[in-house]
């Protein structure tokens, strides 16, 4: 079951920090918390940019060993080491353009805000990836 809480700070008209904290438990042993930051930095009316951090860490369930660490006998038992313990850190940063007044179509669609973002995610036990992200919101006009 998770519990979490979002802290937002709004420093002047240029700068904001967005904080987020969740807890995680269930009853496979396992505990978990994630912290975040993102300080959104706006460099113009339509353009932001946002470096970003996130921290998680687990302890492992209590059904989880390394593979054939298992007994034939237990009644439950996993070695997805998405189950184990470890930490993780992701940073990147994003920027974003939002047309204020939507002038920008695409057909009958008014673009709000397009998004590209960078991430990369660095876990203990050797697991590295890239995420690159493109979004686009629109407006039906």
């Amino acid at each position: 079951m998770p519990i979490g809480t979002r802290w937002n700070f709004y420093l002047n008209e240029k700068l904001t920090v967005r904080t987020y904290y969740r807890y995680y438990w269930d009853n496979w042993g396992i505990d978990a918390h994630t912290a975040s930051i993102e300080v959104p930095f706006k460099i113009t009316d339509r353009f932001t940019v946002y470096p970003m951090y996130r921290y998680y860490t687990q302890n492992q369930s209590k059904y989880f060993a390394a593979y054939e660490q298992h007994l034939s006998t237990e009644e439950y038992y996993t070695s997805d080491y998405d189950l184990s313990t470890f930490n993780a850190n992701q940073y990147g940063f994003g920027v974003s353009y939002t047309d204020i007044f939507m002038g920008s179509r695409i057909w009958n669609l008014g673009i709000k805000n397009i998004d590209l973002r960078y991430n990369h995610y660095n876990r203990s036990d050797g697991l590295k990836s890239n995420i690159v992200s493109f979004g686009i919101k629109f407006v039906m006009q």
